[in-house]
């Protein structure tokens, strides 16, 4: 990829700053997520399969909350959420707790030094290119259950036997049946 310079040697170095700044602010990133905006102004993203995350733009921090139930991999999605985070300079790395609810963590974000950046803004970009990270992982892992699901509960005639098909037998195994509680008991295993 080709790069070009103009040099303008007329221009002076206010002029030159001025057209910096008029170059960054019109490169603003426009996203797209599923949020909505509580009573108290915090806003809601709704658009992980696992989590939901919550922005407190009053008091600066990021909560999240498992959707369904808590599991490992919930807590494990969480966690790699704000090791994103902190990776990208966005959350201070030293407050990430567990939160008030059960199964939720949070972390608190600093100020911007920058005058005109707005850090909710930048949360919510960083969130959305870690969304745009996980995604496709997770509508793979999501693909891969259900269609083990469906091969269990429906299978194919190859994979199934009917009732009857396969002929009984008065002993099958290596458990006896007149002598259960031998195993039950756990005689033998010393």
């Amino acid at each position: 990829m080709p790069i070009s310079i103009k040099v303008d040697p007329d221009a002076t170095p206010a002029e030159l700053d001025a057209r910096e700044e008029a170059e960054e602010s019109a490169k603003v990133p426009t996203i797209s997520l599923e949020i909505r905006k509580t009573l108290d102004g915090k806003i809601m993203i709704l658009d992980h399969m696992h989590m939901d995350i919550i922005v407190d733009t009053a008091t600066k921090t990021i909560v999240t909350f498992p959707k369904d139930h808590l599991s490992d991999e919930i807590y494990q999605t969480q966690d790699h959420y704000f090791k994103y985070l902190m990776n990208e300079g966005i959350i201070i790395p030293e407050s990430i707790v567990g939160g008030s609810v059960y199964g939720s963590l949070e972390a608190s974000y600093p100020s911007s030094e920058k005058e005109g950046i707005s850090e909710a803004e930048v949360v919510l970009l960083s969130t959305k290119k870690f969304l745009d990270e996980v995604t496709p992982n997770l509508t793979k892992e999501e693909y891969i259950e259900s269609e083990i699901e469906n091969h269990l509960v429906d299978p194919t005639d190859e994979d199934s036997t009917e009732l009857g098909e396969v002929p009984q037998e008065p002993k099958k195994g290596s458990m006896a049946p007149y002598r259960i509680r031998r195993y039950l008991s756990g005689y033998g295993y010393y």
